[in-house]
């Protein structure tokens, strides 16, 4: 397929046309991220959009500058051409990607006010002259399916990415009219809403949760009925270890299709899913604990591991209860020093004071019915997401249709 390839069964009242023939390629200064500065611009300051902020920092493709901060100039010399300064409605694209979902990642931006900004390092700047598109439709062109394909056909290079001012210049895009780009755009931003409110939500009431967990865990608030004093304990007299070893993947060849699930104690926790059925750990609830991080998760569901780095902890007695311990372990504020096996070592003699096993079980139980809660709120926001991406793709390629 061509660079410029039309693409087939678009709406007939839709416009085929380059990029070229519908942005202006504004010039960019490509200062590296030693010689700028986090700050807030303002009239003496000039910020600049590097192109690992692009990929890295900013969360939506949308960017409002009054709650967003943006890298200044440390160069107090620095005099850009006015022509140069970005304005509302204005696409910035990170020109190369370490891999191929990051091409042409592109950002618009928006709530400029008096504000002097520039594209940066390893960026285009693009800005409509031709009227073509609305300012906020913009954020979604090079988020088409199809455009995001062709994209990829038009980047070079082996372990990065990128693409040429020449080829994105050439690439064909299907604009909607004006009208119905202003209408798609009332139904994204529903979405985007939504999505927007259900997630402060949800950081509130994890902030909510974070808050009576310091107490209740510290002793600090006790609940009503339990009066009796903590006794402090080594987490080595709480819980026992296991190896890990008759638990590891033998292949680590995962597929979604797969029903068991292979894990590590890291931020990754699911790396895959495999069809091994044998040398499960299903003797759960266990802590799965990362020998050289320290981190752990709570696992209640059967599982297997990739590394022996791990090791499976559960309570010594029917007087631990595991939960409970574990929500105390995310209290240790635990440095980590030489690449070592830390457990047997260092961790397993931290200290940790511990009520009676009722009091264990109710505060558990209420941190159990607050994590439900949220999870519940985070199952819905990835539906919402969902949605979104599905109204996105089909809305923009005039799979889906609004009425006028």
């Amino acid at each position: 397929m061509k660079n410029n390839t039309i693409q087939k069964n678009i709406p007939v009242d839709w416009q085929e046309i380059e990029v070229g023939n519908i942005f202006s390629f504004l010039r960019t200064y490509a200062i590296s991220r030693e010689n700028l500065v986090n700050g807030t611009t303002n009239d003496s300051g000039i910020g600049n959009i590097h192109y690992g902020d692009i990929h890295a920092t900013y969360r939506s493709s949308s960017i409002d500058l009054k709650n967003v901060s943006v890298p200044l100039v440390k160069d107090v010399g620095f005099a850009p051409n006015a022509d140069d300064f970005l304005m509302n409605g204005d696409l910035v694209m990170a020109d190369v990607s370490e891999d191929y979902e990051g091409i042409g990642t592109t950002i618009s931006i928006h709530g400029l006010e008096n504000k002097k900004v520039v594209g940066g390092l390893h960026t285009f700047v693009l800005r409509d002259t031709k009227k073509k598109t609305s300012e906020r439709y913009r954020q979604y062109i090079f988020r088409n399916p199809e455009i995001r394909n062709k994209m990829k056909k038009i980047a070079n290079g082996v372990s990065v990415y990128g693409v040429s001012k020449t080829n994105l210049a050439k690439l064909i895009l299907n604009l909607p009219p004006l009208s119905e780009q202003k209408r798609i755009v009332a139904v994204l931003e529903t979405w985007d809403n939504t999505i927007e409110k259900l997630a402060k939500k949800i950081k509130v009431k994890k902030n909510i949760k974070k808050g009576f967990m310091q107490n209740l865990l510290t002793g600090a608030v006790c609940l009503s009925g339990f009066k009796d004093k903590w006794e402090t304990f080594e987490v080595g007299e709480l819980l026992d270890y296991e190896q890990p070893t008759k638990y590891i993947v033998k292949s680590t060849e995962y597929s979604d299709l797969y029903k068991t699930p292979v894990l590590t104690a890291n931020k990754g926790f699911v790396l895959g899913y495999t069809d091994e059925t044998d040398g499960l750990c299903k003797d759960t609830p266990v802590i799965i604990f990362d020998d050289f991080t320290m981190d752990n998760k709570y696992v209640d569901f059967p599982f297997k591991v990739k590394s022996s780095a791990i090791k499976i902890l559960k309570p010594k007695n029917d007087k631990v209860n595991l939960r409970f311990v574990f929500e105390k372990m995310q209290l240790f504020n635990v440095v980590i020093g030489q690449h070592k096996r830390n457990y047997i070592s260092e961790y397993q003699f931290l200290t940790m004071d511990m009520p009676s096993i009722k009091e264990q079980d109710a505060i558990a139980n209420i941190i159990i019915i607050a994590d439900k809660g949220i999870k519940a709120l985070e199952k819905r926001l990835v539906l919402l997401k969902d949605q979104k991406k599905y109204l996105l793709n089909n809305l923009i390629t005039g799979t889906i249709r609004t009425k006028a």
